[in-house]
């Protein structure tokens, strides 16, 4: 039963304000076209008013086309007619994304979670149940042995389990906002979300260079209690690694000046190379890092799982910041991942990812130095993401001319701090692979003015 706000008493008839909620709602899609409406009679009652009045609003709505009336089998929502097209619409549909960071089909395990899943839902038991704020136990010591596997030293009491990436460092934010932190400083190049989450806390962005030497050598201007964010591996937009002795000097900056490190490694275990490259939190000297990790992207996306190892006096801060926004992930969903890790999907899932996304990278970076040896480009060690710079031209009007051609590119300009233009264009090879990479690449050659 439909329920209609009515002022009665007013000028406007009854009939007329029930027809114009209907239309709304029948505009904007709330009521599907095909939709079988109540009956005049039942309306009537619903609403307190007579059936002349609901029988008057309908008529009207036959007369302007928004509803229909099949005899006894009642009145329906008519179809209503397309709206002309918008200047957006204009643009070709992307059939090349190189801009996405959403993984392709094939990457994904779909067939061995779904049966994991139906599994876990024959055994039953507490899927349903509620889980503490910090996650299961079980969860949490499974995190922290596959963490060890980067070499990482936690204890399952450091850890909390997230919903996603962005969970973790959107609570990370609002726990150092209560110990007192009023300022944030972020590479000139960086994830923008971060900035926007930063902002919206209320807390100052200060911008730090790119190149890791200078880097190194402006964290002189951090002070005690302030926040470095850093994607030190396969870093989003640029592809880059900090080097081991770029983390050492950052370490010893941190505990020095007393400024904490955020390290977002989403991305940090999806290496080319047989040799791991070393986690911040991994090194001596990381009692100041925040660690987060996640699952969410290539992996397990929908599933949105992450995790966050913190230093011992940040923990209650986080979990009471967890605990008012978003409270505990679901048990379902921590039980599924537990099931994954342990029974060997998370470690075999990384071995293909990580030779399927080295493959793509080296296609991308070959087609691009065969047909823009103008640009410059480094093929990263890992991850998803190859930046290339455009010398004089801003990568925008490259993406623009992209995106009408069907090719959907991300231009410099949103991951710069402060926002300014920026000549040069993030890839991503998470959705095509082989030839449709080439082709994509071969495409944007042909129709720009490059």
């Amino acid at each position: 039963m439909l329920e209609i706000p009515l002022q009665r008493g007013t000028s406007c008839p009854l009939y007329r304000q029930i027809a114009r909620h209907l239309k709304t709602m029948i505009d904007r899609g709330t009521l599907a076209a095909g939709l079988r409406l109540p009956g005049t009679r039942e309306l009537a009652q619903a609403l307190s008013v007579s059936r002349t009045t609901t029988t008057e609003a309908y008529g009207l709505l036959v007369s302007e086309g928004y509803i229909v009336e099949r005899g006894r089998s009642g009145s329906y929502v008519a179809p209503r007619p397309s709206a002309p097209p918008t200047v957006a619409a204009a643009f070709v549909e992307p059939l090349w994304d190189l801009a996405s960071e959403n993984p392709s089909p094939g990457l994904l395990p779909s067939s061995s979670v779904r049966g994991l899943i139906r599994s876990l839902l024959a055994e039953g038991g507490d899927l349903f149940a509620s889980s503490p704020v910090e996650g299961r136990d079980d969860l949490r010591s499974a995190l922290v042995a596959h963490g060890a596997l980067r070499g990482i030293p936690a204890r399952s009491a450091h850890l909390v389990v997230t919903g996603g990436g962005l969970e973790g460092l959107s609570t990370a934010l609002g726990a150092l906002k209560e110990l007192g932190t009023k300022k944030v400083w972020v590479e000139e190049l960086t994830f923008p979300d971060f900035v926007a989450m930063a902002r919206s806390e209320g807390l100052d962005v200060g911008s730090l260079p790119l190149d890791e030497e200078a880097l190194v050598g402006c964290l002189g201007t951090v002070g005690a209690g302030e926040v470095v964010y850093l994607i030190p591996s396969f870093h989003n937009p640029t592809g880059r690694t900090l080097s081991f002795e770029a983390r050492r000097a950052l370490l010893a900056e941190g505990e020095r000046r007393g400024f904490w490190i955020i390290e977002d490694d989403t991305y940090g275990e999806f290496r080319y190379g047989l040799s791991s490259v070393p986690a911040l939190k991994s090194l001596d000297g990381a009692d100041r890092v925040l660690y987060i990790g996640s699952f969410s992207q290539l992996l397990l996306p929908g599933l949105r799982v992450g995790y966050a190892l913190l230093p011992p006096s940040l923990r209650e801060s986080f979990l009471a910041v967890k605990s008012r926004r978003q409270g505990p992930v679901s048990t379902l969903t921590q039980r599924v991942a537990l099931g994954f890790i342990s029974g060997g999907g998370l470690d075999r899932g990384l071995v293909r990812l990580r030779a399927i996304l080295s493959r793509r990278m080296e296609t991308l970076v070959e087609a691009l130095r065969r047909e823009f040896p103008q640009w410059e480009t480094t093929k990263p060690q890992g991850g998803i993401y190859l930046w290339a710079d455009t010398g004089s031209t801003d990568g925008r009007v490259v993406a623009d001319v992209a995106r009408s051609r069907g090719v959907a590119l991300m231009a410099g300009a949103p991951f710069a701090w402060p926002n300014r233009a920026v000549c040069g264009l993030r890839f991503s090879v998470s959705r095509l692979d082989g030839a449709a990479l080439s082709g994509a690449v071969r495409i944007l050659k042909e129709n720009g003015p490059w």
